[in-house]
């Protein structure tokens, strides 16, 4: 297809075609009269690149992310890239409407002109939507960690705090409390590459969740049959009353205090009355044995492992529970080894906010 044609069909102007083509976005082949002649695959990228520039993302950047090149599953990877550019973009101006917000109210009831602070303030925000658009994709290095999480989470040589010790074990015990239940159907969240349904009756109706499209893509792999949703613990795409058991294992830790809040509360929501709660994960009973944690490892010498530690955001038993109840639910909980701990929060009939 000629640049006329194209120019029409994806209503972007000339002079931005040969934009992308100098920037090397896409360069399409020559004619044996030297015109450009754009084939199919040029203008799927083109389409992507017009989105990409839409959202925001600049043209080195949209260079960057359309030079991957996908060897399999390429039609979900490619619409997987453009999912996170939305995402992110939703959380820049989920940003600056907090902003706005603050200062709106904070004018409602001052009697100072505060112009300049408010416009600094939201200039501020701007900029730091800017810097972090540099590194957007994959937060958590969950898609990189795909290829060898299977590997990783049971080799615990090179994992000094023995995060992942009895990494089998705690899936089985999890899988046995499933099977206890007598359910039909499950949602596991933060799936990863579904080794818990590899413990499981496959009698069982198994709907693994992940935000890493690579660990979901290993997880087809292995279970080419498994049913398989992107997505994390602050989405909402299930109906409610749908699941008997919804679990997590090795997941929960990457909510905060207040994210994980509202994960109990969707994840109650999609829980059927007596549904259960399952989570397997890195925690602290409480606030006391989390002191006595940092203090160990530092008098040990190893600041780096309680580092490694503050950097996410494991749970604290007693603040899950106290939590629970008060949205009405029953709460138990067992120490397995080192910081894994597995809490049922048992949704009870007619009792949930």
């Amino acid at each position: 297809m000629n640049t006329g044609n194209v120019s029409k069909l994806l209503d972007i102007s000339i002079k931005t075609l040969r934009l992308y083509e100098d920037y090397g976005i896409v360069v399409a082949k020559r004619d044996s009269n030297d015109y450009r002649n754009y084939n199919e695959e040029d203008i799927n990228k083109l389409k992507q690149a017009k989105l990409l520039r839409d959202l925001g993302v600049p043209l080195k950047n949209v260079k960057y992310i359309l030079e991957e090149k996908f060897l399999d599953n390429k039609v979900v990877r490619e619409l997987n890239v453009q999912y996170k550019v939305v995402e992110k973009r939703l959380g820049e101006l989920e940003s600056i409407k907090n902003t706005l917000l603050t200062s709106i109210n904070d004018a409602l009831v001052s009697e100072e002109d505060n112009s300049n602070i408010y416009f600094n303030n939201i200039n501020r925000c701007l900029d730091n939507n800017l810097k972090n658009r540099k590194t957007w994709i994959d937060k958590w290095g969950f898609d990189r960690w795909a290829e060898s999480y299977d590997k990783s989470v049971k080799d615990i040589l090179d994992d000094k705090l023995n995060l992942f010790e009895k990494y089998e074990y705690v899936l089985e015990i999890i899988a046995k409390k499933i099977e206890e239940q007598r359910v039909s159907k499950i949602l596991d969240i933060g799936c990863g590459t579904c080794n818990l349904y590899n413990k499981l009756n496959k009698n069982i109706d198994y709907t693994g969740m992940d935000q890493s499209i690579e660990m979901l893509l290993k997880a087809k792999e292995k279970f080419p049959n498994l049913k398989l949703r992107l997505g994390n613990f602050l989405d909402r795409p299930f109906e409610e009353n749908e699941f008997e058991v919804i679990t997590s294992t090795y997941a929960f830790h990457h909510l905060n205090d207040l994210e994980k809040e509202i994960a109990i509360n969707y994840m109650l929501k999609y829980l059927k009355a007596n549904g259960k709660i399952i989570i397997g994960d890195l925690m602290f009973e409480n606030y006391s044995e989390r002191i006595k944690k940092r203090d160990s490892l530092i008098q040990a010498g190893r600041p780096d492992l309680w580092e490694e530690i503050e950097d996410e955001y494991y749970s604290d038993i007693q603040k899950l529970k106290k939590y629970s109840e008060i949205l009405g639910c029953k709460v138990k909980y067992q120490h397995i080894v080192n910081l894994t701990w597995i809490v049922e929060i048992i949704k009870l009939e007619d009792d949930f906010l």
